[in-house]
């Protein structure tokens, strides 16, 4: 990939103006010594202070035009579709999300876009005399999935909400029910189309907070033509079961199974499921489980990587003779590399199982039960890249790893690349044990003799390195395999192990200039109590084009987004406090 030639100056003339519009002496922090383009905050500042929200903004900003005006709009925790103007930040109209009488909203998941001006959003209620602002612990009383229409500005008068209920056969001939207490929203909406369909089918899926027994992985099919046509009774088409365990094999009621494989199986990944569309105008879902029980035999399968259907339609296509003894602690090669449309992620020949320095994993312990005591591994969700005649999903997980499976035969793992150290020392002790080291999804990019992927990382101690990593994805004789491109910072540098300590958001691509080549985007969120900062990275080399404070913290999982030369990014100081929109500009120098 080749930068254009106004990009290509911008990267020996770039420079951050620091200081906020209004200041009477801004400081600019030069990254090279010339000063062609800088990147200026539109808002917040003194002249434009933009919109402060009560609630924390979980989700990413989203662009919408109606026909005369941008807009960037912000979906805050309680509901609340605020519309910005993009120029000085301030909300000109919004559309409120709606509850039963007595009961509030709190809102998570990134919606999905129907069409250029509706939005399907996914939801819950919690009790509204419940202290504001929320946090995802507060408690759940229902699930609820609405289409808004930007342009009538609220809600779409052809689609009534739906209720999110469910109730399966379960194991042990019990059933199972979804519970809205025992569940969390917390992943993107996405929506399939097949050549047939219309509007096509929107999949909401969910896990739960803190791991709260008993809980599963969730995930329902609305059949969004169905919906429209014979209303919200019929608009659940499918609905899909993790772990289907009776909740009295979860343990005990209202504890946490968040170091326990019972139950669980959430499907939590902010990014959501992949969509991967197939020729013939079908598609299927890619669907990453969290911690939990996996057993082929009772049809549990946390810690996985599955690929489902439309009807939410499931069968591992396991051998049944390799499988009929499936050992949950330690799952045999033979039957792991039988599955095709189940990934079950385990070590190269060679590798070693985690040993993490507080002793939670003696020598004598499998890679399973290490990583139920260090609670791994899922929560990131694959991409799907073409390596020569080979297609593979790159799969980062919370251990710190990146997976390459076989895209056609899910079985089959070409590859196991350790992107960062594990967590922790004798003398700096993890400080989020639970949270593990990469929880996103990886951006794709063009390198220059084939693909590659970009993985922002982070490390809750101050000894080891993280950020962002990019790998090669190369073809060899033996299939294809990780090469490691760069990290950005240098994990050779000392700032490699101060920055990246918490939850980064997503990269993704977008060019400095309007039709320009893409550069990665991300926002580095800050510690508690300091500011984040707006990366720009040149793909190639992991160059920093741009590496800005923010006004405030950033917000882990959630993607910067471009509109023309203006950057917009959600930035919260923690979950249960006030939020803001914040906007900047890319500003040639005269």
């Amino acid at each position: 990939m080749k930068l254009n030639t106004w990009a290509l100056a911008a990267l020996g003339t770039l420079l951050i103006t620091m200081g906020c519009e209004g200041d009477d002496d801004p400081t600019p922090a030069p990254i090279t010594e010339h000063e062609e383009l800088r990147l200026e905050r539109v808002f917040p500042t003194d002249a434009n202070p933009g919109q402060e929200f009560e609630f924390c903004v979980f989700a990413s900003p989203m662009h919408f035009n109606d026909g005369e005006q941008d807009w960037v709009i912000a979906m805050v925790g309680n509901g609340e579709l605020a519309a910005h103007h993009p120029e000085t930040g301030a909300v000109e109209w919004s559309v409120a999300l709606p509850a039963p009488e007595g009961e509030g909203v709190f809102a998570l998941a990134q919606p999905a876009w129907l069409d250029d001006s509706r939005l399907v959003v996914a939801y819950h209620t919690v009790p509204a005399d419940h202290e504001a602002p929320y946090d995802a612990n507060v408690q759940r009383l229902s699930h609820r999935v609405v289409v808004v229409d930007l342009m009538a500005r609220g809600l779409d008068e052809g689609f009534e909400p739906v209720e999110l209920e469910a109730t399966l056969p379960a194991n042990d001939d019990a059933t199972v029910s979804f519970r809205p207490d025992r569940a969390l929203s917390r992943s993107d909406v996405v929506i399939g189309r097949s050549a047939d369909a219309t509007l096509g089918r929107a999949y909401v899926t969910l896990g739960n907070t803190r791991d709260i027994q008993p809980w599963h992985g969730w995930a329902f099919e609305i059949d969004l033509d169905t919906w429209a046509d014979q209303g919200p009774d019929a608009a659940i088409s499918a609905v899909f079961n993790s772990t289907p365990e009776p909740d009295e094999n979860c343990g005990p009621e209202g504890t946490s199974g968040s170091r326990d494989r019972r139950c669980g199986g959430g499907m939590w990944a902010p990014t959501g499921p992949l969509l991967v569309e197939e020729e013939g105008g079908g598609y299927h879902l890619i669907v990453g489980t969290g911690n939990g029980q996996l057993d082929l035999a009772r049809n549990d399968y946390a810690n996985t990587l599955m690929r489902l259907g439309p009807g939410l339609d499931f069968n591992p296509m396991c051998d049944a003779e390799a499988c009929a003894d499936f050992n949950p602690d330690d799952p045999s090669l033979a039957c792991v590399e039988s599955c095709q449309d189940l990934f079950i992620p385990r070590l190269l020949e060679g590798q070693n199982p985690p040993r993490p320095a507080d002793g939670r994993c003696p020598d004598d312990m499998t890679l399973f039960e290490c990583w139920q005591e260090m609670d791994y591994i899922g929560g990131s969700t694959p991409v799907r890249v073409e390596v020569g005649e080979d297609a593979v999903l790159v799969y980062p997980t919370k251990d710190g790893h990146a997976y390459m499976v076989d895209a056609d035969h899910m079985g089959t793992m070409h590859d196991r690349h350790k992107l960062v150290d594990l967590c922790g020392t004798e003398d700096d002790e993890c400080r989020k044990t639970w949270a593990g080291m990469a929880v996103t999804q990886p951006l794709v990019m063009d390198g220059e003799e084939g693909p590659m992927v970009l993985i922002p990382t982070f490390m809750p101690d101050r000894t080891h390195a993280a950020g962002v990593v990019a790998l090669n994805l190369i073809e060899t004789e033996d299939g294809p395999r990780f090469e490691r491109r760069w990290e950005f910072p240098s994990f050779d540098d000392p700032s490699a192990i101060t920055r990246f300590r918490e939850h980064p958001g997503r990269v993704v691509a977008a060019p400095i200039e309007e039709g320009g080549d893409p550069v990665a985007w991300l926002v580095e969120v800050g510690d508690p109590g300091s500011t984040g900062r707006l990366i720009a990275l040149d793909p190639l080399t992991g160059e920093s084009l741009f590496d800005a404070d923010l006004a405030g913290r950033g917000q882990r999982y959630t993607s910067p987004l471009r509109v023309d030369d203006r950057i917009f990014v959600s930035s919260c100081p923690g979950d249960k406090a006030a939020s803001r929109l914040e906007g900047y500009q890319l500003v040639p120098v005269d």
